[in-house]
């Protein structure tokens, strides 16, 4: 049996949030972490509309911290994003 994969439509991009620890850098306490802005997150998959998605997957990217439709999938947590709520590429 073929393993059920999710593939975004048009210019979305399915991505898991990481934690400060996956994301690397300085280690923020969890009451700093609430006035952020923005989340890091890596690309699963990216959209149809590849002309339009400048990300592949794998990516590290910013993201505002309010983006995206959250879902459960094969247990595991992702998020939904228009590639316009990407703010950055991480380096």
């Amino acid at each position: 049996m073929k393993k059920l994969q999710l593939k975004p439509l048009g210019s979305r991009v399915l991505v898991r949030r990481l934690e400060e620890e996956e994301a690397g850098g300085i280690i923020l306490p969890e009451e700093a972490k609430k006035d952020l802005d923005f989340v890091r997150a890596e690309v699963v998959e990216v959209g149809t509309d590849m002309e339009k998605v400048k990300v592949q997957k794998g990516d590290k990217v910013l993201l505002s911290a309010l983006a995206g439709t959250k879902l459960t999938f094969n247990g595991e947590e992702y998020y939904i994003v228009k590639s316009s709520d990407i703010l950055a590429m991480i380096q």
